[in-house]
This record gives C-alpha cells, sequence and structure tokens, in this order.
C-alpha cells in the first residue's frame, strides 16, 4: 500500500476544511471533511454548484460580501469572501457562535480573496459581523441555518456590464470622485465617474437629478459599470451639457441596504451617504 503524504503543519488560527459532496437521489447530501494545510495541493475538481450557489477554495458554499440576507443550509460549511482590490481591510468582529449554531473555521486567502470560513452546526439564526481594521466600518451578516435552502437567492459577486474602454459614444470622461464641481461647454457629452468601494455593497440612486434645462442625464441615469464590481468600482454617469448656467446632481449610497430604498438598520444609517456634484456650463 503506497505510503500518504504527511500533511504539512497549519500556521494559522483555526484549521481549514476541504469538503467533497456526494449528491444522493433525492436533494440529499453526504459531506466528507479532511484537514489540509493551504500550501497542499487538492487532487480534485470542486463538486458542482449546491442549489445554484458558486463553491469556495474547500467545496464550501461562498458567499459574497455584498449579502445582507444569507441562508446556509445545516451540516454545511460557508465562507463570506472579499475580493482583492478594495480599500479596506476586514477582521471577523463577531463569530456567530454564541447560540452554538455555527462555528468559525478561519480565513484562508487564495489569489487575494479572503475567505471567512463557518460550519452551519443547527438550524437557527446568528450574528457574524466583520469590522474594518483601520477604521470604523462593520458588516454585519444576519445568518439564517436551515434544512435546506432550494429555490433561495444567496448573494454572488455583481458583474461588470461594460468594460471602461467599451464606449461607443464621444463622452469626455472625468475621471474623478462625483463631488465638487466640473466645468463643461455648451454642447459636450461627458461622463463622470463614482468611484467606491463596493466591498460591502451600496445601493446607488439619482437623490436630486440637475435641471435638465441644463443638464440632461443620458440615458435615464443608467451608468457604465468599470473597475471591479465586488471592490474599487467606478459608475460612469453620462451627462448633456444643454445651456449656461449651474446645477447641481447628487447621489445617494445606501450602505447594506439589499433590496430597501432607504437604510433601516442603525449599521445602514451610520454609513450611507450623499455625493454632490456641481456642473457649471460655459
Amino acid at each position: 500500500m503506497p505510503k500518504l503524504p504527511k500533511l504539512r503543519e497549519k500556521k494559522a488560527l483555526w484549521g481549514v476544511s476541504a469538503a467533497a459532496v456526494l449528491v444522493l437521489g433525492g436533494g440529499g447530501f453526504v459531506v466528507y471533511e479532511s484537514e489540509i494545510a493551504d500550501d497542499d495541493e487538492v487532487c480534485c475538481a470542486l463538486p458542482p454548484p449546491l442549489y445554484g450557489v458558486p463553491r469556495g477554495p474547500d467545496g464550501e458554499i461562498d458567499v459574497a460580501s455584498q449579502s445582507v440576507e444569507t441562508k446556509v443550509p445545516v451540516d454545511h460549511d460557508f465562507s463570506l469572501h472579499l475580493r482583492p482590490g478594495g480599500k479596506a481591510e476586514w477582521e471577523l468582529a463577531e463569530t456567530g457562535e454564541s447560540g452554538n449554531v455555527l462555528r468559525a473555521k478561519g480565513v484562508k486567502t487564495v489569489k487575494g480573496t479572503r475567505y471567512f470560513k463557518f460550519r452551519a452546526l443547527k438550524t437557527g439564526t446568528a450574528r457574524v459581523v466583520l469590522r474594518e481594521v483601520d477604521g470604523d466600518r462593520t458588516m454585519t451578516y444576519p445568518i439564517e441555518v436551515k434544512e435546506s435552502i432550494g429555490g433561495t437567492s444567496v448573494a454572488e459577486d455583481p458583474e461588470e456590464y461594460y468594460p471602461e474602454a467599451d464606449d461607443p459614444l464621444k463622452f469626455r470622461k472625468l475621471d474623478r470622485d462625483f463631488d465638487g464641481t466640473v466645468t463643461v461647454r455648451r454642447g459636450e457629452e461627458f461622463r463622470v465617474a463614482n468611484s467606491y468601494d463596493n466591498q460591502p455593497g451600496y445601493t446607488w440612486k439619482i437623490a436630486e437629478k440637475p435641471d435638465d434645462t441644463v443638464v440632461g442625464l443620458y440615458p435615464d441615469a443608467n451608468p457604465r459599470v468599470g473597475g471591479s464590481p465586488a471592490a474599487d468600482r467606478k459608475d460612469w454617469y453620462g451627462f448633456t451639457a444643454r445651456a449656461k448656467g449651474t446645477t447641481t446632481v447628487k447621489l445617494f449610497g445606501c450602505y447594506r441596504c439589499g433590496y430597501d430604498s432607504e437604510p433601516t438598520s442603525a449599521e445602514s444609517k451610520k454609513f450611507s451617504l450623499t455625493k454632490t456634484l456641481t456642473v457649471v456650463v460655459r
């Protein structure tokens, strides 16, 4: 019998498990776990998505950082992931272990993406909180562990709608934050970038439109997305300068609001923000 390779000692706070899932008839699952070190190769391909949810590096259910309603099945591993490129570094503030619904399984980094890993131990609810290492922002995840999550929508990273270079119209691009004052010429078509870190998940809307006799939105205020939709993102809003004058545009960013149009939690109210752009047409 061939000798099995010895697993190297893992230098981490918690162990990291790799899960292989066998799909049974009738929707049942059997989960086998084995401890592996970060730098050991996994021999086999990841199992297929579970309930349509993508897999993390060790086969666990993979949930995007923008999730505000997180549901996972009991007796399964899952992770909350943060893509590289965001302005903040995050750490665990609350592990959700107080009610014995979850068990924290550590943090794993693969190609710059950080996976905060957990095990769903029993049905019930728990709360996981990530906090900014060098700031005061938090991301709270109400976790619901269910017998099944079939038919449940699980948050995935938003897709990039358009490459920044793929702009068929001849807009002047003002690569700056959506704030302060810009000066343009009458008849000019231009785009202004709303730049932000989308790791926590912002929902943006036009809170105050410009005076359309001076500046028109193009078209219907739908931005073209560039950058990394799950980290440092740029939403390019298009405008047409119609007449001489001065007007303002306001954007409201709802922090971790999900489907809510206004902040409802104390966290959302604290970290939501409004940006005001003043446009001068000469």
